[in-house]
């Protein structure tokens, strides 16, 4: 799998003055009518218990430039809760869930299911809204390294 190309995403996820987040790949399009995503938390995640409790969650697919963010979210920098919100520029959706301002896309979700395998919990959640930039921009992991897209025709 890790030469398989995936899409830098920060789930993130907010209930009151509590927010947290994580760095991920494994995050994708589910339906597109009615318009759901899934995303895969380690049960063990800070965030995991927070979008259980909050029902919602986002989904920022990260530009390329923002590989900081990145750091931060994926614990590399020491710090955790809200406190990992202080590099990049956020916003608050209708349903409470933090939506990075600059992110190639960023997804808030209400939760409609969570099905538990193994380590981990997917995550269905419906579509809310949508913020949108630059999403040939996106930030890719392949080969424990980063990359960027690039439109060929």
């Amino acid at each position: 799998m890790r030469h398989v190309p995936g899409a830098v995403a920060i789930i993130t996820c907010a209930l009151g003055e509590e927010r947290t987040g994580l760095a991920a790949t494994a995050w994708n399009s589910l339906t597109a009518d009615p318009p759901m995503l899934l995303a895969c938390v380690n049960r063990t995640a800070s965030a995991h218990a927070l979008i259980v409790q909050a029902a919602a969650f986002s989904v920022n697919v990260v530009p390329a430039s923002d590989v900081e963010v990145v750091a931060i979210f994926s614990a590399q920098r020491g710090l955790s809760g809200k406190d990992r919100f202080i590099e990049a520029d956020w916003t608050v959706g209708r349903l409470g869930q933090p939506l990075m301002k600059n992110a190639a896309a960023a997804f808030e979700c209400a939760l409609e299911a969570e099905h538990v395998y193994g380590t981990h919990s997917i995550f269905i959640g419906r579509i809310d809204a949508v913020l949108q930039s630059d999403p040939s921009d996106a930030l890719l992991y392949v080969d424990g390294g980063y990359a960027t897209a690039r439109i060929l025709s």
